[in-house]
């Protein structure tokens, strides 16, 4: 008997090595050789992937009959908001184009949440009669602001509420000028945007069809938006990305994102983390992929869950601007047909 439990403990200890040079061996990934110019803070390492935690249960989020996609999480008194765009499973993946905006509630973090309503329909918006996707929730002095992706103009639209449960009010037009922005208010009102943007095909290496990334600036959040350094792509190495949230803490903006054609992790879509002093000039944080669909994702308890799809990474800040989650949209490889939402805790965090 003394003999199988020093058996079962030396394989506990042999998994438990074997989990964490998963994480922190550069030389476990088949990465790409990158330019021996590039910028990279951490070349052997990844110590935000090392502060990514297990996923508890009640942190998945999801509704029968119907797909989630891009959360963001605001805390309001004692209870946490979460905003996702929605659609029927039934009408199929391209519905996303159709869908609408809802919003759920938890007294944790970390769930588990209960839809409460629905924020708003196209057929409710004065422009984003098609869809209204990707919104992100923010709180500027007394106002709350829920920007999104406005269809069929593909602008970005701004609604603006004095309370989290609405009404919620539109505004006319858009003000800022660039595909699925993510935006950071400064304390003293300043804007800083980033957005992605498609060049000409004569100006890419490939010819391909390209996701870049463009920077702006405004001295408040109804603008005038003006571009950052010049109309270029804002990450190295002609590096692509999809799905940029932004934030400052540390004296830089810190950009997650994911890795649009595995230039970078060599992973279709993985996670990426980027930094930048100046919001000019940003450096490959590490090249370890922080979240990817090639390896199960740790739940509480023991379990994984395996995923097909890891998309619109969406970070959430103490009151310290530590990051302590990372949320989300997946679909199951048992059901790809369905999003869903995940908030992933992370040992407080800054890059």
């Amino acid at each position: 008997m003394r003999l199988f439990k020093t058996a079962i403990v030396s394989l506990y200890l042999l998994i438990v090595v074997s989990c964490k040079q998963k994480t922190s061996d550069v030389n476990y990934y088949n990465l790409p050789k990158l330019s021996s110019d590039l910028k990279i803070d951490y070349t052997n390492s990844n110590p935000l992937l090392e502060a990514l935690k297990p996923v508890p249960e009640t942190a998945v989020f999801e509704m029968k009959g119907y797909s989630l996609w891009d959360p963001s999480v605001i805390q309001v008194d004692d209870t946490f908001h979460l905003f996702c765009s929605r659609w029927k499973e039934a009408d199929g993946w391209d519905a996303w184009k159709k869908s609408h905006v809802i919003r759920a509630t938890s007294k944790s973090l970390f769930g588990p949440y209960k839809f409460e309503e629905v924020v708003i329909k196209p057929e409710d918006h004065p422009w984003a009669t098609a869809g209204i996707h990707n919104p992100k929730i923010i709180k500027i002095g007394n106002k709350f602001l829920l920007y999104h992706l406005g269809i069929p103009k593909w602008h970005t639209g701004f609604l603006f509420s004095d309370s989290i449960e609405g009404a919620w009010e539109a505004l006319s037009e858009s003000l800022i000028k660039t595909n699925n922005p993510s935006i950071w208010v400064h304390e003293d009102g300043r804007v800083y945007a980033l957005g992605k943007f498609k060049p000409a095909k004569k100006d890419t290496k490939d010819g391909r069809w390209d996701a870049y990334m463009r920077a702006f600036k405004a001295p408040n959040i109804m603008g005038p938006y003006d571009v950052v350094g010049d109309n270029k792509n804002r990450l190295p190495n002609d590096f692509e990305l999809e799905d940029p949230t932004v934030w400052y803490s540390n004296n830089q903006y810190n950009v997650i994102c994911t890795d649009w054609e595995a230039k970078v992790t060599g992973i279709d879509k993985s996670v990426l983390l980027y930094t930048s002093k100046n919001g000019i000039d940003y450096s490959l944080y590490s090249q370890i992929p922080l979240w990817h669909r090639n390896e199960p994702t740790p739940m509480e308890g023991g379990k994984t869950l395996l995923l097909d799809k890891i998309e619109r990474p969406q970070v959430y800040l103490n009151k310290q601007n530590e990051l302590v989650a990372l949320l989300v949209s997946a679909t199951k490889k048992s059901n790809s047909d369905q999003g869903i939402i995940i908030v992933r805790p992370v040992e407080k965090f800054t890059p």
